[in-house]
């Protein structure tokens, strides 16, 4: 059946790469112009609206589950990462201004450089002293009162919607500053598009399912607490998914 559908899951595939590149290309001087204007909040509002051109165009409708779960800002999201569409559909879900922390090597992508350069924070990895610089530059974030959204696997599992072990940077990121960490728990986003380079695989409109777990305190958690905070927030989004397999 698979083999029958492959043409299918191309030309859906090549819907999808039409529809988000002549959208942000159309956007882009907009972007541009309010990127380099210092216009943030703004830049933030035209990217929820193109989030919800792309929802409506390649027929994916988003249900959020828990909303109220969200705290007062500012606060750390942590969700699982399972498309390369999950960055895009993420602005339908926080209700509050944020910046991304993703890594350096969407510098080098077209349009996506502009975005972190100019708003959200690149993280180089395999530079400490850079790497360092990106964590200085989210604290001083959530001082300002933003927030911020990582991907703490790091990247998007070839297999998901099994997931990786978390890393430790956003989780130190909460700690340090005192403000909540927000699990959240992606569904099917693996189901519209897993990966873009596999031509082959499936790929199709589907619903987009997000849960928003209850908010983790770091009110008087010290570095030491970092790990049990990861692995808490990691096995809440791994039992979500697993429940809904069974």
């Amino acid at each position: 059946m698979k083999k029958l559908l492959a043409p299918v899951y191309l030309l859906y595939k090549l819907w999808i790469g039409a529809m988000f590149w002549s959208s942000l290309i159309l956007l882009f001087p907009i972007f541009w112009v309010l990127l380099n204007s210092g216009r943030l909040r703004a830049s933030f509002a035209l990217k929820r609206f193109w989030s919800w051109w792309l929802r409506l165009t390649l027929g994916c409708p988003v249900s959020i589950e828990g909303k109220h779960h969200f705290p007062e800002a500012p606060y750390v999201v942590v969700s699982n990462h399972m498309s390369y569409l999950d960055t895009v559909f993420m602005y339908a879900v926080i209700p509050d201004y944020f910046l991304f922390i993703g890594k350096a090597e969407l510098l080098k992508w077209p349009f996506f450089s502009l975005f972190f350069k100019k708003q959200d924070i690149p993280v180089h990895r395999g530079n400490p002293r850079e790497a360092h610089q990106s964590l200085h530059a989210a604290s001083q974030a959530l001082k300002r009162g933003d927030c911020i959204a990582i991907y703490p696997e790091g990247t998007i599992p070839d297999d998901a919607p099994n997931m990786l072990r978390f890393k430790n940077g956003g989780f130190k990121l909460a700690v340090e500053n005192q403000v909540p960490i927000v699990p959240v728990t992606w569904h099917f986003n693996y189901k519209v598009m897993l990966d873009p380079a596999k031509i082959w695989a499936p790929a199709q409109p589907h619903p987009i399912k997000v849960t928003i777990h209850s908010a983790i305190t770091t009110l008087g958690k010290k570095e030491e607490d970092v790990v049990v905070l990861r692995d808490q927030a990691w096995s809440t989004i791994h039992q979500t998914l697993n429940n809904e397999n069974r």
